[in-house]
């Protein structure tokens, strides 16, 4: 039986409610449009395909409206953009992605889930970690990369990201799957990356810095990298996985600029940038650049007729192999769209979901059209030194 039939038969027998976090949220700031203490918005529930989609249908997703509406209100700030995305789309990434929201190179034969993480083991390897060195994962999500490059390099490491629901995510799976050892070299902190010192890190407190496809929340990329370089030590490293319109993007083709809005919308980006903007601000940031490249383009060089794209799963009608990879195909996608909206016509789930829903699959269509014919990456790897 394909196994979202067994789980969303189980999920029709639970008594719909509404979960609420009104304790326990610890000391929540407002970043953004403030939303970031929205105790509608909970962490309970089994850590599982299962228990994500309870969230998803459990959870208030009424940002969604205000989210859409934002791209006609030019007074409203890329910091409510990304609070505000990720209060709707969490569920959704964690149900889609498990805890680790990006995505990877892959050859052939391996599974979705093995890429991740060697993309993030990749990301250690560039950067030198060692045990006890100080380091800061920008734009953390729910903590996935940052767990797994802790345990491949014992390095203490403190991840920061806007939204608050993030971060009580993130503290519940360090409960259930870290060590008591590891945990004291784990930190989360709810925090505007472009404003790192004196708020989250001590002036030239750290190490090495990296962004998994986070830096493109915010456009002006100098803004990004100047709060790292105040926050690293001289000769400090930065890494980046950038999302970024190549230069094979035509401005003035309709289809691609289509494309490129369907990706902003979908995914929190007011703009996307282009491959030099992001090189330009860390030398005008005061670092020095060691390496960068496309790793679309070099996947292909290393694999040949065994690179696997890293639109790959979302692309596919339908997959059986893993829930996963049923979750990202067209089939599973359209699966939950149809369950979201039948429950929420019913009144069992708020129609919020639904709408939720769509929009992202509006954002994997326009992706996976993106690296068709590769106008856009979000692998453009950048590795930088503080001068």
């Amino acid at each position: 039986m394909a196994p979202c039939i067994t789980r969303l038969a189980a999920l029709c027998l639970l008594p719909a409610r509404c979960v609420r976090a009104e304790e326990g949220l610890g000391q929540c700031h407002e970043m953004g449009s403030g939303r970031s203490c929205n105790a509608g918005i909970s962490e309970a529930g089994s850590d599982g395909y299962l228990g994500y989609l309870w969230s998803i249908m459990s959870n208030k997703k009424d940002a969604v409206d205000g989210y859409v509406g934002r791209f006609e209100d030019d007074s409203l700030t890329e910091r409510t953009t990304t609070d505000e995305y990720y209060d709707v789309a969490t569920d959704f990434y964690l149900y889609g992605w498990g805890n680790s929201f990006h995505f990877a190179t892959r050859f052939a034969g391996e599974s979705l889930e093995d890429s991740i993480v060697r993309h993030e083991h990749f990301l250690s390897g560039k950067l030198g970690l060692k045990p006890g060195e100080k380091v800061g994962d920008l734009g953390m999500g729910v903590g996935g990369p940052l767990r797994s490059i802790q345990r491949f390099s014992n390095a203490d490491i403190t991840g920061v990201t806007i939204n608050d629901y993030q971060v009580r995510r993130a503290k519940k799976f360090t409960k259930s799957e870290c060590s008591s050892q590891m945990a004291k070299h784990i930190d989360y902190r709810q925090g505007d990356f472009t404003k790192l010192v004196p708020d989250v890190f001590a002036p030239e407190s750290l190490d090495a810095v990296y962004y998994i496809e986070s830096s493109c929340h915010i456009a002006n990329r100098t803004e990004v990298f100047q709060a790292s370089a105040k926050a690293l030590k001289k000769g400090g490293r930065l890494f980046s996985y950038e999302w970024v319109m190549t230069d094979r993007f035509d401005p003035k083709n309709s289809e691609h600029v289509a494309i490129k809005k369907g990706i902003e919308l979908g995914d929190g980006i007011e703009e996307l940038v282009g491959i030099q903007a992001p090189l330009e601000s860390l030398k005008q940031s005061g670092f020095r650049i060691l390496e960068h490249g496309d790793l679309v383009d070099l996947s292909e060089e290393w694999y040949g007729d065994h690179n696997v794209p890293w639109y790959y799963d979302m692309a596919q009608k339908y997959s059986f192999s893993s829930f996963r990879t049923f979750a990202l195909s067209d089939f599973g996608q359209r699966t939950l769209g149809t369950f979201l909206w039948l429950t929420g016509q019913a009144g069992v789930v708020p129609e919020e979901a639904s709408k939720t829903e769509q929009m992202l699959r509006h954002a994997s269509i326009n992706l996976v059209k993106g690296g068709e014919l590769k106008i856009f990456t979000p692998m453009y790897y950048v590795l930088a030194e503080k001068i």
